[in-house]
């Protein structure tokens, strides 16, 4: 009786680069309907320049509105209104279920 052993660990780090990818962007979607949903709108400049930048393994909310800094961290005259940062850390459940519902996808073994 002859074992064959096949090494498939390429495809499998291929299939979970792919999928990191996936879940970075499924994240960063989710995140910034939530920023949009935190953020204080008054002529709607603010929140149309929510957003979010995926890079090879990491994921970055970001808004490039001069004044998006002072809403989210707040002034010496004026209190913060944060909008990123509830984003994120208000929703590390649906988070996590993202991530892993899109690093595990596809990614059954072959018995």
């Amino acid at each position: 009786m002859a074992v064959r052993i096949v090494n498939r660990t390429g495809k499998f780090m291929s299939k979970l680069k792919d999928n990191e990818r996936t879940a970075l962007e499924a994240v960063g979607k989710f995140c910034k309907e939530k920023m949009d949903d935190h953020v204080a709108v008054d002529t709607g400049l603010l929140k149309s320049n929510n957003d979010y930048i995926v890079t090879q393994n990491e994921l970055m909310l970001v808004n490039n509105t001069k004044y998006a800094v002072h809403q989210e961290y707040g002034t010496y005259k004026m209190p913060a209104h944060p909008f990123m940062k509830p984003a994120a850390l208000n929703y590390t459940g649906e988070i996590a279920r993202i991530t892993a519902e899109k690093l595990g996808k596809d990614m059954k073994g072959k018995g």
